[in-house]
C-alpha cells in the first residue's frame, strides 16, 4: 500500500468508529503517524543498513517487530496502545502474509527479495511499478474514497478545520457534534 492509503484507510477507521462514539481520545495526526511507522523505519534502513537486502520491508514489517514494538508500549506507554494496534495493522495494509519470510523473519532466514532498492531511485521506480498494478490501483481508489468520505464527515472542508486538525489532532466537528447515535 502506498503512504497516502494507510493514512486515508486509517483516518476513515477512525471517522466510523468515532460516529459510533469510540476511539474518541484517538489523535489523528498521532494515527497518521502510527500508520506509517513500519515504512519511517524500514524505507531508511533500505537505503542504509539494509541497502542489499532487496526489499523495503524489513524488521518493523515482521511479526518479531510488531510484537517488541507492542510489549514496549504496553510496558511503557500504555496510553499508547491504540497506536501501536494502528502500527500492527500495517501488516494488513501490506497484505504481509504474501511475503511470509519478512513477515516471520528471522525464523524463515531471510527477507523476501523482490528488487534490489538500495538507492533513492531504484525506490522510487520500484514504487512507480507498483503504482501501475491494478490491484493496488483499485486499493488506493478505495483508500481515496473512503478517505474523501472522512474528510466530509469529519467536515473538514475549510483551512480553519484542517488548522484545527493540525493543532489539535482533532477534527473540530467531532467536538462540536458530539455522538448522536446516528451514523
Amino acid at each position: 500500500m502506498l503512504p497516502i492509503g494507510h493514512i486515508a484507510y486509517t483516518w476513515a477507521a477512525l471517522a466510523w468508529l468515532q460516529s459510533r462514539g469510540r476511539a474518541a481520545g484517538i489523535d489523528y495526526r498521532g494515527a497518521a503517524l502510527a500508520a506509517l511507522l513500519p515504512d519511517l523505519i524500514d524505507k531508511p534502513l533500505s537505503l542504509t543498513l539494509l541497502s542489499g537486502s532487496g526489499t523495503s520491508q524489513g524488521p518493523a514489517h515482521t511479526l518479531l517487530g510488531q510484537l517488541l514494538l507492542s510489549l514496549a508500549v504496553v510496558r511503557f506507554k500504555p496510553a499508547w496502545r491504540p497506536y501501536a494496534l494502528l502500527c500492527n495493522s500495517h501488516l494488513l495494509a501490506d497484505q504481509m502474509w504474501n511475503y511470509p519470510r519478512t513477515l516471520l523473519f528471522p525464523l524463515l532466514g531471510r527477507f523476501d527479495y523482490w528488487k534490489f532498492m538500495g538507492t533513492p531511485q531504484t525506490m522510487l521506480h520500484a514504487y512507480a511499478e507498483i503504482a501501475t498494478r491494478p490491484a493496488i490501483i483499485a486499493v488506493e481508489l478505495l483508500g481515496l474514497a473512503l478517505l474523501g468520505w472522512a474528510l466530509h464527515h469529519s467536515r473538514l472542508g475549510g483551512k480553519s478545520a484542517w488548522k484545527a486538525l493540525l493543532l489539535t489532532g482533532k477534527p473540530a466537528a467531532g467536538k462540536e457534534r458530539g455522538h448522536s447515535g446516528c451514523g
